[in-house]
């Protein structure tokens, strides 16, 4: 059976340590005045790029899919506990796709079993970039991949554009439940929020190894210095990916869109429709606003750009990694001091910001530039539009003591995650006490919308299949007087409910176990003076219902 691995990543080694740094003129166009050939020490010129070892960065950003494994990894339980000092929770309703209903990418389901809480909203997202992170949940994730163990390595040499060669490595890595030390101490108030604990290992890349890593070619370029101006591979502006509502958007005709398209409806790159001529000379970035996509639950938003699939560009650095300009800006752990300059904020009083590098997908060009040196506070950048394009990669420095590692190994339980088919989520409403239970997260999303104050109770179970022999349909309700939701199993009672007592609705909702017959029961509750019912299995909401006059009435159904 071999060893077992959560997350297999892909890295390029970064080699011709001591390279010379460039100096540049932060945020100013490239040129030959503010890249200067030669490597100026002058005033005002900011020294970049120099690494004096050998590094791997990942090839492609932290995926959506990755960050779910960490999550089960980590905390099986789905307790989601706040975490010391830093204050922040691994898992936000950000994340959810019904609070969250265009980039939501991960849904945290109550009610499940240990190592499953946490699955992918769509299997759209799987390969696409994670989204919305603060800075401190890739540096707990960092720390766990720090503290788990590469159980394989599958090695191999590929061709850079330049044409020298480039180390690939798959590494296979079991995570590690402990994460608030390693190669970050985020559990001690007494550390520099982001200061290197080891000497080899995962990490955050310095702002020094992201720079070499995208810009670094190992020899002159046409512009006159060993650094392209772009990060891939070229001293030219790339070319924006296309999606089809972005082209009707300009005007262009539904059918002649789809056919110029070169980015699907799923947000994947389409690489048949990538010119050669164009990944040649300039190569593909996802950036300038052009890419709308959300999955079937949720209509395109023109104001919400989105990821497209890592790699799919199909335009890479001279070393071989990929988006290091456009879907999201990426987390450095290199430090700065706070923003002072009218419009910034620094709302945590946090002592430090860090370095970000790399474009967003509604940014322009200057993004992506050589010179574009961004900085944000570990939360989220509060100056600025990244808060929700917040990305990153891992760098890993070698050991001298590493070993010969097993080419290959095998997925654990965690290693490909669920998605969110059949996932039954939970609103609420504060006016009427509704426990509104549906598995549409676009009617969930349209009561959070709505006028009668729902809020968001998170996902709660996930439904049966219809095919189980056990599995019993349940119907969903709303009675239009108390415009609170009923749930029942007997289609007879729903027809007398709507034909009797002024309910509407009585469609299927969700498939579950009979009362009394699973792990979990979901207890109803009911109010005799208002004749108002509401459904929960949460043991805190007894207290809730009983002391707002209801009493328990049953069970509804069991999970």
């Amino acid at each position: 059976m071999g060893q077992i691995f959560d997350i297999a990543i892909d890295m390029a080694t970064v080699s011709d340590p001591g390279n010379a740094s460039i100096g540049i003129i932060g945020f100013e166009s490239p040129n030959k005045k503010n890249v200067p050939s030669t490597n100026t020490t002058s005033d005002g010129y900011q020294q970049i790029g120099g690494v004096p070892y050998t590094f791997e960065i990942g090839q492609y950003e932290i995926t959506a899919s990755q960050y779910v494994a960490f999550l089960n990894a980590v905390d099986p339980t789905g307790s989601n506990p706040t975490q010391p000092w830093t204050g922040v929770k691994l898992y936000e309703n950000r994340f959810s796709p019904v609070v969250n209903p265009y980039q939501g990418q991960i849904i945290n389901i109550r009610n499940a079993n240990d190592g499953e809480h946490y699955v992918l909203a769509d299997e759209d997202w799987n390969n696409k970039p994670m989204m919305w992170n603060t800075m401190f949940q890739y540096l707990y994730f960092i720390n766990s991949l720090t503290n788990g163990n590469i159980v394989a390595e599958n090695n191999v040499t590929e061709k850079s554009p330049e044409g020298f060669s480039v180390e690939l490595s798959k590494k296979y890595v079991r995570f590690s439940d402990d994460y608030r030390t390693g190669a970050y101490e985020l559990n001690d108030s007494n550390y520099a929020l982001a200061t290197r604990q080891n000497m080899s290992g995962f990490f955050l890349p310095s702002e020094d190894e992201w720079v070499k890593a995208t810009y670094y070619a190992g020899s002159e370029t046409d512009n006159g210095t060993p650094y392209y101006y772009y990060p891939t591979s070229t001293n030219s502006v790339p070319q924006p990916l296309l999606s089809a509502a972005w082209l009707i958007e300009q005007g262009v005709r539904p059918d002649a869109a789809e056919f110029a398209a070169n980015v699907d409806q799923n947000g994947n790159v389409i690489n048949n429709r990538l010119q050669e001529s164009i990944l040649k000379n300039q190569g593909y970035v996802n950036y300038n606003k052009q890419i709308y996509w959300q999955p079937d639950y949720s209509k395109p938003n023109l104001n919400k750009a989105n990821v497209t699939d890592v790699g799919g560009s199909a335009s890479p650095s001279p070393w071989l990694t990929y988006d290091q300009g456009g879907n999201l800006v990426e987390w450095t752990d290199t430090s700065t001091s706070p923003l002072q300059q009218i419009g910034s904020e620094n709302l945590e009083e946090v002592p430090v910001y860090f370095k970000v590098h790399g474009g967003i997908a509604n940014a322009p060009d200057y993004q992506l530039w050589l010179t574009a040196t961004g900085t944000s506070n570990p939360y989220g950048q509060v100056l600025g539009s990244m808060y929700q394009y917040n990305g990153a990669r891992v760098s890993y420095i070698p050991d001298a003591d590493n070993t010969e590692l097993p080419d290959q190994a095998t997925p654990s339980a965690i290693a490909d995650p669920l998605t969110g088919l059949g996932v039954v989520t939970r609103v609420d409403s504060l006016n009427t006490f509704d426990t509104f239970y549906t598995t549409n997260n676009a009617d969930a999303t349209d009561a959070l919308k709505s006028d009668d104050d729902y809020i968001f109770m998170a996902a709660s179970f996930r439904e049966l299949s219809k095919n189980d022999q056990d599995a019993i349909a349940y119907y969903s309700l709303m009675d239009q007087q108390n415009q609170t939701h009923y749930y029942t199993s007997d289609q007879d009672e729903v027809q007398r409910l709507i034909i009797m007592s002024g309910y509407s609705g009585g469609d299927l909702a969700f498939y579950a176990l009979a009362p009394g017959e699973g792990s979990t029961d979901f207890i109803r509750y009911y109010n005799s003076s208002t004749g108002a019912y509401g459904f929960s299995a949460a043991a805190g909401d007894e207290q809730f219902f009983t002391s707002r006059g209801y009493s328990i009435d049953g069970i509804g159904w069991s999970i």
